[in-house]
This record gives C-alpha cells, sequence and structure tokens, in this order.
C-alpha cells in the first residue's frame, strides 16, 4: 500500500472526505452486522439481487469521480478503486487478470471484512457484496475504453471458514 488515507473533516459540517468524495466512518463489525441481518431476513439471493446494482452503480460513480478530480486514465482509475478500498480496510483487493476488450477479469480478495468478522460455521459465500464492486468499476473501464456490454461476476471461492486463503471472482461478458 501507499500513503495512508487522507480524511479531511470540514469542522462547520463535520463532513468527512477522502479524495474529495464525502465518506462516513463506522466500526466494521456494524456493516457486516447489517449486511448479515439484512441478508437473512430477505434470503442472501434476494439481498444479492438488491446489492448488485447499487453496489455496481457506487463503483461506477467512485471511478468516474476520481478519474476526474484525481487526472487518471481510466485503467488508473479502476486500479486506484481498488488500492483505495484496500486502504479502508474492506480487505486486500488484487486484480489478477484484466482483458478489457472481453470484458473479462479475474480478482482475489485476503482480509475481507466478511470473512473476519463471520464465524466459521457460517457458510460461504460471504463476500458476495463485492460482485457488484466488480461490475461497477469495469463498466467504467470498459466505458470509457469505447466497450460497452452487460457484466456478470461471480465469487468462485471465498475464505469464510477456512476454506481457502482468499475469495476469488471472475468477471465476464453476461451471456
Amino acid at each position: 500500500m501507499s500513503a495512508p488515507v487522507p480524511i479531511e473533516v470540514d469542522p462547520d459540517t463535520g463532513i468527512w472526505r477522502t479524495d474529495g468524495l464525502p465518506m462516513v466512518y463506522l466500526p466494521r463489525h456494524f456493516l457486516v452486522n447489517n449486511h448479515n441481518a439484512v441478508a437473512a431476513a430477505l434470503g442472501v439471493e434476494a439481498y444479492r439481487a438488491i446489492l448488485r446494482p447499487a453496489t455496481d452503480k457506487s463503483a461506477f460513480d467512485w471511478c468516474s469521480a476520481t478519474a476526474r478530480t484525481g487526472d487518471l486514465a481510466p485503467e488508473a482509475a479502476f486500479r486506484y478503486y481498488f488500492q483505495r478500498l484496500s486502504q479502508r480496510g474492506w480487505g486486500r483487493f488484487s486484480v489478477d487478470e484484466l482483458d478489457i476488450a472481453e470484458g473479462a477479469a479475474r480478482f482475489s480478495l485476503q482480509y475481507s471484512i466478511f470473512v473476519l468478522e463471520t464465524p466459521a460455521t457460517t457458510p460461504a459465500p460471504q463476500c458476495y457484496m463485492f460482485e457488484g464492486f466488480f461490475t461497477g468499476a469495469m463498466r467504467y473501464l470498459l466505458g470509457e475504453s469505447g466497450f460497452s456490454t452487460a457484466l456478470e461476476c461471480v465469487e468462485n471461492r471465498c475464505a469464510a471458514g477456512g476454506r481457502h486463503s482468499e475469495c476469488c471472482f471472475t468477471l465476464s461478458a453476461a451471456a
């Protein structure tokens, strides 16, 4: 990781900003407990279906805004997004393979907050919230590179319960 994540706090409003974007600082267990409660109430697949477009839009918007404010090329903004997620405590993200022309990628994730905060007996996968993060960032990159396609992302392997050393996600053009 590079330099620490800068946090600017507006003394009048109390709003926190990093990279020019408003942020919320909260304990990791709050996010994970909320995530697990909603998944239990709605069912994992229903919650997954809600999360995908919301997290996709968030990733897309973040990449767009950061590319503008940081004067970054599209692929640099894409990679910076995962660097910042890693620096903000979501886990350690790696872009293992990237094929822009095919709309395909493979990602790995170590130290996922959902793995670290979830009891070992909880069934995998637990990190499906990140599927939309990957599709949104890739959708941004593809659009800026002159490509457009619907994308699918699947968590193929989850480290929850110690079954694997890392989580693994594949992203591809939708069939």
